[in-house]
């Protein structure tokens, strides 16, 4: 059912039209810069299991993660056994979905993979010549792009048990040659590691609770600027030093969507209607709370900011569209389920991948406009998503799909 609430929207001038810093042919990391926004000119519009299905690849054992790109690249992470016992990091062909090679780890903390469990659900991160890649195990670990390890390390064997009732979610970021990682299950702490050599460069130990979210990093005042959202606050970090150089209290059902870049502004996922935020990362405490919005929920996708407008999607699948400058909805749209994977926004259109492998594809604007309903081949939950100059990766549990066509 859909229901309009707004005729329009204005957005304000320090919104940029898009944020997408990566070429049309990278999707690096956990939501691809950070914002689910790709710049590829043409995407996918329909699919079924028998049409614009270019390749499907089952994967060994089970994950969460999502698929990161870099050119003709694919990684892809994997944990296999009843406990987890085995880590995969797979390199695919763009193209063909041919396996290049397969790099497997022994869990140095084996736990009983359930269904209330995280399975291997960091997402990995790459550049030009290195994959670096986390396991809820506290394995994390630096690779070439020829499969050739660079440094391993275990972070519950430097810091402590790794310990929380559904495993590690949050996914490493980079920032220059600074790899952050979020610790909230157990021990609590956000983690800067030289990406060069895997050694410390500080660690900033912090309160965060459980949380499964990530970092988002930000520019203030021309210096990069880290941002964690973890269950009743938000607090930002000097990526240079670890320094705390905010926080903001009073916050409630932060603990799953990542904060997502608004031009100027960081909008704070939240399951509970009344901790909906937006804030200003450089201005001073009293000016730093641009919108607080009981309009809009994210329950386990982080909220979308594409264009003059932001999305965010329920726990039972409704979908949200609201202005990013003023937090205030601008219509709902039920769609055909609930979204584990965060939406994505590019040309021209924002998808919605449901869990059970249905794509609402919407044209953005102050109507909802349902451009198709798609469906994946197969009855693997869809966890994420990368999304390149003409195609989308989905990735089920135990499968990746090519989806392409225009």
């Amino acid at each position: 059912m859909t229901r309009l609430l707004l005729p329009a929207l204005l957005l304000a001038a320090t919104l940029p039209a898009l944020r997408a810093d990566a070429p049309p042919d990278r999707w690096p990391a956990f939501r691809g810069t950070g914002d689910s926004l790709t710049s590829a000119k043409a995407l996918p519009l329909k699919w079924s299991p028998t049409e614009n299905i270019a390749w499907t690849v089952e994967l060994p054992g089970y994950g969460q993660s999502s698929p990161v790109v870099w050119k003709d690249r694919v990684f892809v992470t994997s944990a296999e056994g009843e406990f987890k016992d085995t880590l995969h990091v797979i390199r695919l062909d763009l193209a063909t979905g041919k396996e290049a090679w397969k790099k497997s780890f022994r869990n140095t903390q084996r736990v009983k993979a359930t269904d209330y469990v995280s399975k291997c659900a960091p997402t990995p991160v790459v550049t030009a010549d290195r994959v670096f890649a986390l396991f809820e195990s506290g394995d994390l670990l630096a690779l070439d792009h020829a499969g050739k390890e660079v440094w391993r390390r275990n972070l519950e064997a430097d810091f402590g048990p790794l310990r929380g009732n559904h495993g590690l979610g949050t996914s490493p970021v980079l920032a220059g040659n600074t790899l952050l990682v979020l610790v909230a299950q157990g021990s609590s702490y956000l983690l800067a590691v030289d990406a060069a050599t895997g050694k410390d460069l500080w660690k900033a130990d912090h309160p965060f609770g459980g949380s499964w979210t990530s970092p988002a990093v930000v520019t203030v005042e021309g210096k990069p600027a880290a941002v964690v959202s973890s269950p009743g606050l938000a607090a930002a970090f000097d990526v240079a030093t670890g320094a705390k150089q905010w926080e903001l209290g009073g916050l409630t059902g932060n603990t799953v969507a990542t904060p997502t870049p608004a031009g100027d502004l960081l909008v704070l996922g939240s399951s509970d209607r009344a901790s909906q935020v937006a804030v200003r990362p450089g201005a001073k405490a009293d000016e730093r709370v641009a919108w607080r919005s009981a309009e809009g929920v994210s329950s386990f996708g982080s909220p979308l900011v594409y264009g003059k407008y932001g999305f965010s999607v329920s726990r039972d699948g409704v979908a949200v569209c609201f202005d990013p400058a003023t937090g205030k909805s601008v219509w709902d749209h039920r769609l055909p389920g609930s979204c584990w994977a965060s939406p994505v926004g590019g040309a021209g259109h924002v998808y919605f991948f449901t869990k059970d492998g249905v794509t609402a594809v919407v044209k953005p604007g102050p109507e909802p406009e349902i451009v198709a309903e798609n469906r994946l081949p197969g009855r693997g939950r869809v966890y994420g998503v990368a999304a390149v100059e003409g195609a989308f990766l989905v990735r089920t549990g135990s499968a990746l799909h090519k989806v392409v066509g225009k």
